[in-house]
């Protein structure tokens, strides 16, 4: 077992160097550093922000409200899911709105709730509405593919209502609910950022992002994209850890 993890570990290390040889292949081709920077200039720059307060608070700041919005969509894009799957008017009546929400550009919501609301909670309402169409499908998915057979087992043993949610739904519903995880965690981030680079609150990882792009800082713009890569990453890692804990 330990000798398979190592050497999953070295191919994952094998990928992420070759990808750096091509990085740096093709750095060699573009002479002009203010389009494209080698990662020689790049990795040591990573080192450099991550030393930086300015960073930490940025990131702190970006992390907070993404995860706040992700949680909030979470919540409600499952209880959605809950009513339309209880009540077919709730269906018919959610059904627009989920389609207007997952259809809808993301830049085009940016742009339209920056007139009523500050730029510092434009990310966290941003995260939320992306978040909520991707939960309450895939949660929808689950509860109408739970097997019927256990539910009427259920009631002819008179199982009650915390037995019957513990040992019929939330196993039917483990993998529908990782799968919307898997791909919230990372639209939530990457439209929080989008939101964050339009608005450009005080602190945020996108108004870094945004200030590279004034000042022509290409190094730091790599630098700056690369960490929030793996903020996302690893956010992502922890979102679905702490999801199968709750579930076992």
């Amino acid at each position: 077992m330990k000798t398979s993890t190592i050497k999953n570990k070295a191919k994952s290390f094998g990928v992420v160097l070759f990808w750096i040889f091509i990085w740096q292949v093709l750095s060699t081709f573009i002479s002009e550093e203010i389009l494209f920077v080698s990662p020689l200039k790049v990795i040591p720059q990573i080192f450099v922000n991550l030393s930086d307060g300015v960073f930490w608070r940025a990131l702190i700041s970006t992390l907070s409200k993404i995860s706040l919005g992700f949680i909030v969509g979470f919540v409600i894009g499952t209880a959605l899911a809950t009513l339309s799957y209880k009540f077919k008017v709730v269906r018919e009546l959610l059904y627009p709105l989920i389609l207007f929400l997952k259809s809808v550009p993301v830049v085009s919501f940016i742009i339209l709730i920056l007139f009523f609301m500050s730029s510092e909670r434009l990310p966290i309402f941003i995260s939320v509405i992306i978040v909520i169409p991707i939960i309450y499908l895939n949660v929808y998915e689950g509860l109408i593919n739970v097997d019927k057979k256990y539910l009427n087992m259920a009631k002819v043993f008179d199982v009650g209502i915390l037995k019957e949610i513990s040992y019929i739904y939330i196993p039917s519903l483990k993998g529908y609910i990782q799968s919307g995880l898997e791909l919230s965690v990372g639209m939530a981030w990457k439209s929080g950022l989008a939101a964050e680079v339009i608005a450009l609150p005080k602190y945020g990882i996108g108004t870094l992002i945004y200030n590279c792009k004034i000042y022509l800082d290409t190094v730091n713009l790599f630098s700056y994209t690369i960490l929030a890569v793996v903020v996302a990453f690893l956010f992502e890692k922890l979102v679905l850890y702490i999801f199968r804990r709750i579930a076992r």
